[in-house]
């Protein structure tokens, strides 16, 4: 593989990791865009470019939770006794959803990110609402299978599915243990995608391939956004985060259009 190939996949980390550490977005916005785009120029068919892009995203979406879930766990903000009620079910979900995307068509997948897109870019436009007061816990019988929706989702947008579970659980906990808790299932639901897609049958035959997983582009990816999410979270404390939240929500606007009409 070439090294300035390498070096690019670096620099979308970078860009990814800084996003994450500035706004808290996943990196899977910057990932699966990006490689859908990019993996045409380098040999691949584009029928096969959002699988390998969303598996892809999945490997460096675990790899990068893995600082996160120390950092909470030794700020002792996650629930473990909802992770353990809530656990089984996302990676059920997860699982399924790895089995389904493998056997739908490229455009159907590019149209679900674009839609994903647009629900982020929306969230994020949208008027903070007023979470002082929280609801009641829901049933656990809820707890149980509401997971499995946010861990089969994540098979499709190449994450753990925290775009979900996060106002899920700020429903009824604070925003630190929401965050914290996401993460904390998260991780293994990221892991178990991950998994998954390595063990399915490559959709195209290409040395670098393992499963559905494009590992050049996980090794710069996840090299590029380990260094600059500290940067990220440092400049978050100067620039306002109102600000690049609509910035960033427009670029999440172009970059769903452009995929829509990219087929």
């Amino acid at each position: 593989m070439d090294l300035w190939v390498l070096t690019l996949f670096v620099f979308a980390g970078l860009a990814g990791g800084l996003l994450l550490g500035l706004i808290g977005v996943g990196m899977a916005l910057v990932t699966v865009p990006f490689l859908t785009f990019m993996l045409p120029s380098l040999g691949f068919n584009t029928e096969a470019s959002p699988l390998i892009a969303l598996a892809s995203s999945m490997v460096i979406a675990a790899i990068g939770s893995v600082s996160s879930l120390r950092v909470h766990q030794q700020k002792g903000t996650i629930n473990w006794g909802l992770i353990r009620l809530m656990l089984p079910a996302s990676l059920f979900g997860v699982v399924l959803g790895s089995l389904l995307v493998t056997r739908l068509p490229a455009l159907w997948l590019q149209c679900i990110f674009a839609a994903f897109l647009f629900y982020v870019a929306f969230s994020m436009l949208k008027p903070s609402a007023n979470t002082a007061q929280l609801q009641k816990t829901p049933s656990a019988q809820w707890l149980r299978w509401f997971p499995a929706l946010v861990g089969f989702t994540g098979s499709f947008i190449g994450a753990g599915g925290g775009v979900l579970m996060v106002p899920f659980l700020n429903r009824f906990m604070a925003m630190p243990k929401a965050v914290a808790s996401s993460v904390a299932v998260g991780f293994p639901v990221t892991v178990f995608g991950a998994i998954s897609y390595m063990l399915q049958t490559a959709p195209v035959s290409h040395p670098d391939l393992i499963g559905a997983v494009y590992w050049p582009a996980v090794l710069g990816m996840s090299i590029g956004s380990v260094v600059a999410a500290p940067l990220g979270v440092r400049l978050a404390t100067i620039v306002p985060a109102a600000l690049l939240k609509k910035l960033f929500a427009c670029v999440l606007l172009l970059i769903a259009f452009r995929m829509l009409l990219s087929f």
